[in-house]
């Protein structure tokens, strides 16, 4: 649904929203230099999802990430 790619110095972060098979919403955040210490929180509502997002968002500005790509994320779409 949602890819937000921050960076700092040398080092990258995605932060995403997607829409699951199971009709959920995921809100992962991957580290870039270490994939393997990626955050999935998940989410009945996109509501809840986006404000998550948004939350996570907000710290990595603050702590000095800028947004440097960003875009739409999808391995599966919400259905209408």
């Amino acid at each position: 649904m949602l890819r937000w790619i921050f960076g700092r110095r040398a080092n990258a972060i995605t932060c995403e929203v997607d829409f699951t098979a199971d009709h959920q919403y995921e809100v992962s955040v991957v580290p870039h230099w270490n994939v393997s210490a990626a955050s999935i929180e998940r989410f009945d509502s996109a509501p809840h999802a986006m404000q998550r997002h948004a939350e996570l968002a907000l710290s990595l500005r603050e702590a000095g990430w800028k947004v440097i790509d960003h875009g739409f994320a999808g391995r599966h779409h919400a259905a209408a």
